[in-house]
């Protein structure tokens, strides 16, 4: 009994120790971020698939544990911390799971964000990403090979050309939208209106416009790349405009993606953030100098093939210049339309541009990021 006794004693020391961490044994910090995993956030891709050039040149790397899902970020032989990488949906949905609590820092459009800062949530976008990107495509029966000629067909036409779109807030529809107005092409989401030129439908998500050519529910589509891409490469479709040139020419390098943070994340997790953007910072200027290394990575890691990224990629503008004027002007030129069309009801509507700066962004980090990464080169 008294043996039973001293086992009994022993056994619950064993258990009390192991469950005391060793002093000083610090718990590794996680950074989790989000991102929607189309090649407008290459850049994410970039730096997680390149780690030993990062680590050569810049001594700050990512070591990967489970691939896509889990990274270990080190700067020199010190482990930063974990990196957690979530792949949800565009649009909403990102800023969405963000302000949930799923992520940390998430990447995505500037649309989506701003609508969310618009109903008083508490999130910033924190970096530029991403531009343009947008084209116009049409069934590759259809005969326009161009805007000009699009312009001149649809006029043509003796009934409405059907053209989708994957979102009604969607940046893509709201370009489209100003250059038909601006050529006087009629239109509407009232298909039962025969006595227009187009019929805009709505597809409900980028992955359902090129099924929609083949199954003849569209006739032609605006969209963000590499789905544009992919309708080309399926033969199902051919992107005959850039909508970056379309007139009225307000929306010449529009903002597309950015990278966002919710406000307790800027503050609690500032030095995790501010090294993160360093990566992706590295990562851009390694994409502006050599365009392969962006297509090798998106098709890689979405599983595109090369083909759509060397088609897709290079419609696209790269950037974390938190001073990129174009970019900030196509802020503020998207808010004050929206407050136009009556989209903004909340903390953006009625705001002079400065007030935008203030109640949307907070280039804070990004900016200490580029002055540290300028340091950094080997």
């Amino acid at each position: 009994m008294q043996s039973k006794s001293r086992l009994f004693v022993v056994l619950a020391l064993i258990a009390a120790f192991v469950a005391i961490p060793l002093v000083g044994q610090a718990k590794t910090p996680v950074l989790k971020v989000g991102h929607v995993g189309h090649d407008h956030h290459t850049a994410l891709y970039v730096a997680a698939l390149n780690g030993d050039m990062f680590k050569k040149d810049y001594g700050l790397y990512l070591k990967e544990i489970k691939s896509k899902l889990l990274y270990e970020l080190y700067d020199g032989d010190k482990l930063v911390c974990e990196l957690e990488l979530y792949k949800v949906g565009g649009g909403s949905k990102m800023p969405t799971a963000m302000a949930q609590g799923t992520f940390d820092i998430g990447f995505g459009g500037v649309a989506a964000v701003a609508f969310f800062v618009d109903k008083s949530t508490p999130m910033k976008i924190i970096s530029p990403l991403h531009s343009k990107g947008d084209m116009l495509v049409v069934s590759s029966d259809l005969p326009p090979n161009s805007w000009d000629e699009f312009v001149q067909y649809v006029k043509d036409r003796d009934e409405p050309l059907r053209m989708g779109f994957k979102a009604p807030k969607a940046i893509a529809l709201l370009i489209f939208q100003a250059a038909m107005n601006e050529v006087g092409i009629s239109y509407t989401t009232k298909v039962s209106d025969l006595d227009v030129d187009v019929h805009l439908i709505n597809m409900k998500g980028a992955g359902h416009l090129t099924p929609g050519l083949q199954n003849d529910i569209i006739d032609a589509f605006v969209c963000n790349n590499p789905f544009c891409a992919i309708a080309e490469e399926k033969g199902l479709g051919k992107s005959i405009a850039d909508l970056n040139d379309l007139p009225p020419g307000m929306w010449k390098d529009h903002p597309c993606c950015m990278i966002a943070a919710m406000n307790d994340v800027v503050k609690e997790k500032r030095e995790l953030v501010v090294k993160f953007l360093e990566l992706i910072v590295i990562a851009t200027d390694y994409m502006n100098k050599d365009q392969q290394i962006a297509v090798e990575s998106a098709s890689k890691w979405i599983g595109t093939s090369i083909e759509v990224e060397q088609s897709s990629i290079p419609t696209s503008l790269y950037t974390t210049d938190p001073d990129d004027e174009v970019w900030l002007n196509g802020i503020y030129t998207w808010a004050h339309a929206m407050e136009d069309l009556g989209h903004l009801k909340g903390e953006l509507l009625n705001k002079s541009n400065e007030e935008i700066d203030d109640l949307l962004l907070d280039f804070s980090l990004i900016k200490e990021a580029r002055a540290n990464v300028s340091k950094r080169k080997r």
